[in-house]
């Protein structure tokens, strides 16, 4: 089956197709669930009922990603990461852990070696393109090799003086060189004149669309084609999921320092990775 994402991918680099995605679900019902959710990006799906099951699985097939259910029996998805990670031959496969387990869930998952964590019931446009972003940044890493991270170039688009300064500082002023608009005509020429590597953009702006801004760079060659960390407030995602994968992460607001790090050194990695495969 290949992919059936219609819209331009101008933006993102192109994926072989189909990858491989298996999903470690001890529950049936939720395992229809996330398949309806992805069933749209065309991948391969094979599935496990549990960690010690797809541990079994991967000596058979080593997928392009993994998502990995917290709870289960006989083998929880938290030991199941740390012999994933632990093995040579594993090690490079993103996990995303995907899990309706509260409290100090994601702080383990990441302790255990997860590259990603989303809490059920997830967002279909939150999962999809998380997923499509893990897969490309392990495809172009299989091509290009191992690489050192690179300081990006980040333009961050908001009305929201805090949220400007919430990024740069949780990301880190010295990690990065760091660009500013507050609307969408001031984001253009910013695009056109400085090329960032990754385009932060709040639903919040001065003056424009946030969702014009992101199709405007999603099919044109003019505005160069970063990456897009879309932030959003609680219920605004849905209104996006008709633009198909107009952007790469997405981050609910208010923002927290150690999750706006991870996201846009995510997509600094997927920018890295491209221009050197495109090089």
């Amino acid at each position: 089956m290949h992919l059936t994402v219609q819209s331009k991918e101008h933006s993102l680099p192109q994926l072989k197709s189909p990858m491989s995605i298996l999903m470690v679900e001890d529950n049936a019902l939720q395992r229809r669930q996330v398949e309806a959710q992805i069933q749209a990006l065309g991948h391969r799906l094979l599935t496990a009922n549990n960690g010690l099951e797809a541990i079994e699985r991967l000596k058979e097939h080593v997928p392009d990603l993994i998502i990995m259910d917290a709870v289960m029996p006989t083998m929880d998805g938290f030991r199941a990461c740390e012999l994933i990670k632990a093995d040579p031959r594993t090690a490079a496969v993103p996990i995303l852990v995907l899990t309706a387990l509260s409290r100090d869930a994601k702080d383990r998952s990441y302790a255990a070696g997860a590259d990603d964590f989303i809490r059920k019931p997830a967002n279909t446009l939150l999962l999809q393109v998380r997923i499509q972003t893990h897969l490309r940044i392990h495809d172009l890493a299989q091509r290009s090799g191992p690489q050192p991270p690179a300081r990006p170039k980040v333009l961050v688009v908001s009305a929201s003086p805090l949220v400007r300064s919430q990024v740069q500082n949780h990301y880190g002023k010295d990690q990065g060189t760091f660009l500013e608009a507050q609307g969408e005509a001031q984001a253009r020429a910013m695009l056109q004149a400085h090329q960032p590597d990754v385009m932060v953009l709040d639903t919040d702006l001065q003056e424009g669309s946030a969702q014009t801004l992101a199709l405007a760079i999603h099919d044109s060659d003019e505005l160069g084609h970063p990456p897009i960390l879309l932030l959003y407030n609680p219920g605004e995602l849905e209104t996006w999921s008709r633009l198909r994968e107009p952007v790469a992460d997405a981050l609910d607001k208010p923002l927290v320092a150690a999750e706006t790090r991870r996201r846009v050194a995510l997509l600094a990695r997927l920018a890295q990775l491209q221009k050197l495969v495109e090089a």
